[in-house]
């Protein structure tokens, strides 16, 4: 059990939750939550969201079959004007 202090935030009274606390219920920093009152206790409870996950492939995951060397398709559109070595 972890003992909380209940604080003045403004016009309110606030409670901080420890970070390793809303971890464990997966609720990042920002989350939102639903406050209700049962048997002489108030209860938070997290407003899950529907949220979509997508994973974005690495790119060496892209190009691991790839068995040809990569040749770029653009060309240079002039004359070098420094001291590139092409």
């Amino acid at each position: 059990m972890t003992t909380l202090t209940l604080s003045k935030w403004g016009n309110a009274q606030g409670v901080r939750l420890p970070k390793d606390m809303r971890e464990q219920v997966g609720m990042p920093d920002g989350s939102r939550v639903e406050a209700t009152i049962e048997d002489g206790a108030i209860v938070l409870r997290p407003i899950r969201t529907d949220v979509r996950i997508i994973r974005v492939p690495r790119l060496a995951d892209v190009f691991r079959n790839r068995t040809e060397e990569y040749k770029a398709t653009e060309e240079l559109a002039g004359p070098a004007v420094g001291k590139e070595a092409l």
